[in-house]
Parts: C-alpha cells; sequence; structure tokens
C-alpha cells in the first residue's frame, strides 16, 4: 500500500540510505560473549538520519481476517507514503503474547522497509549444533560442578509446583539463547516473555527452566524459525 506518487519519498530514502551507519551493537549474548543490536539500537542510528531527510516510520497494531497485524507506514513530510503489514505470530491470546509477538516484528518490520541490516556477528554460533534443531537428549547424570550448581533453579521450581531433580542443561539454555537471538532476532524481554507464554509462570532465568519446559520452549522456538 502506497500513496500515489512516491517520488519524493524515493529521492529522501536513497539519500538516507547513504548516510545510514553501521547499527551498534549495544546487547550481549550472556552465553557466548558475542554482541548484537537490538530495536533501541536500530531506531536510535537510524532516527536522526530519517528526521534530517523528512522521513519518519510509524508502527501500530491492527488486524484483519487473519489475525493480528503490526502496520509499518514509512512517511515523508510531502505526505507521500509506504506502508505494509506483518503478521503477529502470537503463543497464545494475552497481552504478554501480543507484546513478545509486536517486540519481535517491529525490528524486523523497521529494518526492513528502511534497507538496514543489523546482523549478529555471532562467532558462528548460529552454525554450530545449538541452533540447527538438533534433537535435545538428557545428559548423563554426573557430579555438578560450580557452573551447572542448580540450587536456585530446583528453589523455584519446587516454590512453583515443578520438578526439582531434572533442571535444564547448560547445553539447553545456550540453545534457547541462540535460537531466541540469533536465529529470531529476540531481545531479551521478548525471549523471556516467550519463555513465560510456553511455561505459564515467570523464569527469570534460562537456569531455572526444568529440563522438561526447556524442552518445549526449545520446540516452539524451532517452529517459529520454520514460519
Amino acid at each position: 500500500m502506497q500513496s500515489e506518487s512516491i517520488n519524493e519519498l524515493i529521492t529522501a530514502l536513497v539519500a538516507a540510505q547513504a548516510e545510514f551507519s553501521a547499527v551498534p551493537k549495544g546487547s550481549v549474548n550472556p552465553f557466548f560473549k558475542s554482541k548484537y543490536a537490538a530495536l533501541p539500537e536500530v531506531v536510535a542510528t537510524a532516527g536522526p538520519v530519517l528526521a534530517k531527510h523528512g522521513l519518519a516510520v510509524s508502527q501500530f497494531i491492527t488486524y484483519d481476517e487473519t489475525g493480528d497485524l503490526l502496520m509499518t507506514h514509512l512517511l515523508h513530510t510531502s505526505g507521500q507514503y509506504m506502508a505494509y503489514a506483518m503478521k503477529l505470530h502470537m503463543v497464545k491470546a494475552d497481552p504478554m503474547a501480543q507484546g513478545s509477538a509486536t517486540t519481535f516484528a517491529r525490528r524486523y518490520a523497521y529494518m526492513a522497509c528502511l534497507g538496514l541490516v543489523a546482523d549478529e556477528d555471532d562467532d558462528a554460533v548460529t552454525a554450530s549444533p545449538l541452533s540447527t534443531g538438533q534433537a535435545i537428549k538428557p545428559e548423563p547424570k554426573s557430579a555438578p560442578t560450580p557452573k551447572q550448581d542448580n540450587t536456585l533453579g530446583n528453589a523455584v521450581a519446587k516454590a512453583a509446583g515443578k520438578p526439582t531433580t531434572n533442571m535444564a542443561t547448560e547445553k539447553m539454555c545456550k540453545m534457547i539463547w541462540a535460537i531466541s537471538h540469533s536465529s529470531l532476532g529476540f531481545d531479551d524481554p521478548t525471549m523471556y516473555d516467550t519463555i513465560d507464554n510456553v511455561t505459564g509462570r515467570r523464569v527469570p532465568k534460562l537456569e531455572q527452566l526444568t529440563f522438561d519446559e526447556a524442552k518445549s520452549v526449545i520446540e516452539h522456538l524451532q517452529s517459529l524459525q520454520s514460519n
């Protein structure tokens, strides 16, 4: 969808794209120690250049017969515009799920309409087995090490009425992080909102997931990858 004429908008967009700088990677992957660009960094980088050339991006939620949509408008001071819709894929019908899906859609739609690229330099994380969809199997039981101490996770799981003897492995936590951030482009709040929707409880840290919960989260994230 667009205005009858877009010549002035296109001229301004071409000029803006010539000035867009590399988007700084201000968010950190806690498992792989790599950095990536989240939505705030993308908007902060593009915003001043857009304003300079009389451009703006407006995003809002609407719906049609297929469900909820994110509508993104690229606007020019001349009144010319371009717009397109992106379907919101929600885990379930509640405000938290809608917020999670909206954050995901906003980042991709914003970059797409401006031609921005903000890929994560993940040091080959996406090429590792952790993000290729391989089946997850329980790891053999062994004496816990300081890095794998699940004392806090067991306490949280017990308080939530969850099993305390079979917590998520470190490999599963890394896989959840890798798929969420590297493949799906989630920021941390979006990842945790998605986890909360899948598990039905608040999970402040990945290590506090049970094995079965982590398995369900991974399966859900992999289903989003295939959409």
